[in-house]
């Protein structure tokens, strides 16, 4: 049976929804992005998905599965800043430091598009305690249901897609050369297609009282590393490159499969 590290969010429940049923096949580990990067770097794992900055930083060890990320532009209200009124520059921003690709994306955008150079300060994620103690506050995935109301914020996947002209890759699968079979990669990005077709059926099961809101909150988010995803995806890296975020440039090495119906053997 072979390990593999998910995240929690609403977002990715697509990407992974299917794999539940392969229990003979596959142990599904759900954890933050941080301790999930860290359980694969330490080969705990057998696969995980990770945020671009994660897999940037040990890029080395890893190939990374074809088709496969999830990804979104415009207002899909998942990464957002949201500051106090009547400001003039953003000195400080309050977040928790694990969100390492967030914290990036938001550095390029307010450094790139705003001409500010913010610090980041650790807070746990109630906003009304952040900006107590920041001028903005970071909120990263399903909290920022919750706040849709707010006014003064800012979606920074729409920024970046409105900056870049390209989507934002929130992760990827990545994994060792060899630690999966044809038909293990194939299991999983079958599930990612089956997810992708049936958010319907995913917001009845899941959340059956909201449902409505959940499908038109999935349906901005894409599952698939086409051509236009990934050149946000390597965008993205780049920027941060540049801006001595990481030290080097992945060779963005992807895994060799053939891509078959694993049911139909």
């Amino acid at each position: 049976m072979k390990n593999l590290g998910i995240i929690q969010d609403l977002y990715s429940v697509p990407l992974f929804y299917k794999l539940k049923e392969n229990v003979d096949k596959f142990n599904l580990i759900s954890d933050s992005q941080v301790n999930i990067a860290r359980m694969l770097r330490e080969d705990n794992l057998h696969a995980a998905f990770l945020s671009p900055i994660s897999y940037a930083k040990d890029h080395p060890h890893y190939v990374l599965i074809p088709d496969l990320a999830i990804s979104s532009e415009g207002n899909s209200n998942v990464i957002c800043l949201y500051f106090r009124p009547n400001l003039k520059d953003i000195k400080t921003i309050a977040t928790d430091l694990k969100n390492s690709s967030e914290m990036v994306l938001a550095k390029l955008i307010l450094m790139e598009k705003y001409s500010f150079n913010p610090t980041f300060i650790p807070a746990e994620n109630n906003l009304e305690n952040m900006l107590e103690k920041a001028d903005a506050a970071l909120i990263i995935g399903d909290y920022n249901l919750k706040l849709s109301q707010h006014k003064n914020k800012l979606d920074l996947v729409d920024e970046w897609s409105d900056m870049m002209e390209l989507p934002y890759v929130h992760g990827v699968w990545a994994t060792r050369k060899n630690n999966l079979s044809n038909d293990e990669v194939n299991l999983i990005v079958k599930a990612a297609e089956y997810g992708a077709e049936h958010l319907t059926e995913i917001a009845s099961i899941y959340y059956p009282e909201s449902k409505d809101e959940v499908i038109e909150f999935l349906a901005a988010f894409t599952y698939k590393l086409d051509e236009y995803s990934k050149n946000g995806f390597i965008e993205f890296i780049r920027m941060a490159y540049y801006y001595n975020i990481i030290e080097d440039l992945p060779d963005f090495e992807f895994l060799q499969y053939n891509n078959f119906d694993p049911a139909s053997n």
